[in-house]
């Protein structure tokens, strides 16, 4: 179905404002990364299912002050601002109490002298928007993307290419008359229940090709990329969004900061290998395990005052729903970051699964109160970690994380909504035991044992948060539903004291305590699109739609 044609006078002003959306999100004067001065406007020509229809997108993303060759170029997080015109909306969403939701993938064209390359930049997630009213509908897709590197000295520049968005139609049901709001990560159980009726329900995604318009600039930012100082004094700046700048890059030209232009070392040569982050698959399209058992009520907070007069409903729907959940470990006395789930190891990363919304709590009436919970499970590959002990010994050591038997699952717990001004926070408790094997320092091997592990599990509770439909656009960082995934974290981690490290009478425990255990230790995670077959989402073996693969998160 094709909706009304739109006026241009609404397109620009549409236009207009996402422009001033994404300029709020723009890091300020003290900003440590530098970029175009304000989004880049683009537009686009989109196939729709509808017909074709011209698109205008902003884009916003800081770089780094300079780069070193051979060494990785990390761009800041992309936000891209899409305008999705009313017609192409109505057609998508044909009921006006629906929303609209989607994923991204920019095609980004690296170049630098006669040398180019074209960068896959996935994992864009736009949470869901009402699509009530008759303008035009701005969806903000926010995510991080991976590093480039370049072998040879000279400027590198990043342009926007082809956009492929898919997106989702929505509808949020009421609950008892009042705002529809439920986990807005999940779809709709194949049951009805009375708090059931509060969760969205969602179709299958709608897959949109878009290219860009010919004869417009497409620059996102420019590097200036430096032959390293092999002195310490004149090493160069790490190639991260992290120092202060006075100018940002310009097309064509170098950027500057407050000590001058970045020096290109001399007879640099013109041409340079540049070296993208290849893309990996899973090679999965479905979910083999469905988490089976009962809930950590230690973690459950109806005791909150707020739930106290909520509807409770356990369910039995058996929503098997998975994901892929990869990032870095960071011991705060090693000074260092283990890979966790490493989706280039040798057997690849491992699937989380979930069986969504065992139970829920809602409360439609003032104070407004909702509650999702989950089941979880997740068994990790092993890690490999390098890192110095006591600042000085180089370490080497296999880092295996293993669920506590005594509770193996984990408990999933969503609370809030966006159809009301609530952050929406999920969290994920769990236990894991970390064991640690094959140790050598200084490249001689350290005879741990078999048994070398904390004296208790790890206690993790994960956190996510979807804030972007709050006033001012919430923290301005990617959002995290289960659903589309996003960022991970968890702060100030306790790394408990281990036990049976040491063999032949000889104990070493008192040693990796010291060098290992305590708090001020955190997990950043991220977490790809959930693949949901029970609802047609993320995953589809027939489409050749594989479970994706987050990109890591930055450190």
């Amino acid at each position: 179905m094709r909706g009304a044609q739109v006026p241009r006078r609404t397109v620009r002003l549409a236009a207009i404002a996402a422009a001033a959306l994404l300029a709020g999100l723009l890091p300020g004067a003290g900003s440590a990364a530098v970029g175009r001065d304000g989004p880049l406007a683009m537009a686009y020509k989109c196939a729709f299912p509808g017909g074709d229809q011209t698109v205008h997108v902003s884009l916003a993303q800081s770089f780094p002050e300079t780069g070193a060759v051979d060494r990785p170029i990390q761009p800041g997080d992309l936000t891209m601002a899409v305008t999705v015109p009313r017609a192409a909306v109505d057609g998508l969403v044909p009921d006006a109490a629906g929303t609209l939701a989607g994923t991204g993938s920019l095609t980004t064209r690296v170049t630098q002298g006669t040398s180019a390359a074209d960068a896959s930049w996935p994992g864009l997630r736009a949470p869901a928007v009402p699509v009530a009213g008759k303008d035009d509908l701005v969806l903000t897709f926010k995510g991080e993307v991976p590093p480039v590197t370049v072998t040879a000295a000279g400027q590198v520049s990043f342009g926007a290419g082809a956009l492929a968005l898919e997106l989702t139609p929505g509808k949020a049901a009421a609950a008892e008359g009042t705002p529809a709001a439920a986990d807005p990560s999940a779809a709709t159980p194949p049951a009805a229940s009375p708090a059931a009726s509060a969760v969205p329900a969602t179709t299958a995604p709608v897959k949109v090709a878009c290219t860009p318009q010919a004869g417009q600039d497409a620059v996102l930012g420019a590097v200036p990329v430096a032959v390293p100082d092999p002195t310490p004094s004149g090493s160069a700046s790490p190639s991260t969004p992290g120092s202060p700048s006075a100018t940002a890059p310009t097309p064509g030209g170098p950027a500057t900061s407050p000590s001058g232009p970045a020096k290109i070392a001399p007879g640099a040569p013109r041409n340079s290998t540049i070296k993208l982050e290849p893309p990996v698959h899973s090679g999965k399209y479905d979910c083999d395990v469905l988490p089976k058992g009962k809930l950590d009520f230690d973690h459950i907070p109806l005791a909150d005052e707020k739930a106290a007069d909520a509807t409770v409903t356990e369910t039995n729907f058996d929503l098997g729903s998975c994901a892929y959940a990869i990032g870095y470990s960071n011991v705060h006395k090693l000074n260092g970051a283990a890979l966790i789930n490493d989706p280039r190891g040798a057997k690849g990363p491992s699937l989380t699964y979930i069986n969504m919304n065992v139970r829920m709590a809602v409360q439609p009436n003032p104070p407004q109160y909702y509650e999702f919970d989950s089941l979880g499970s997740m068994t990790l590959p092993v890690a490999n970690s390098t890192f110095l002990t006591y600042g000085f010994m180089p370490t080497t050591a296999k880092m295996a994380l293993t669920p506590d038997p005594k509770k193996p699952l984990l408990t999933i717990v969503t609370t809030g909504t966006n159809f009301v001004e609530q952050n929406v926070i999920t969290t994920i408790y769990g236990y894991q035991w970390l064991r640690l094997y094959d140790v050598k320092i200084n490249g001689t091997p350290l005879d741990v044992g078999p048994n070398c592990r904390t004296r208790k599990p790890i206690e993790l509770a994960l956190v996510g948060l979807q804030d972007a439909h709050m006033p001012n656009g919430g923290d301005g960082k990617p959002d995290y539903t289960i659903l589309d995934g996003g960022p991970l974290h968890q702060e100030n981690l306790t790394i408990p004291a281990f036990t049976g490290c040491g063999t032949h009478g000889e104990n070493l425990d008192a040693l990796f305590t010291s060098a290992v255990s305590g708090p001020g230790n955190s997990l950043n995670l991220n977490q790809g699109t959930l693949c949901a077959p029970w609802a047609g989402l993320g995953c589809d073996a027939a489409a050749g739609t594989e479970i994706q693969i987050p990109p890591l998160p930055h450190r």
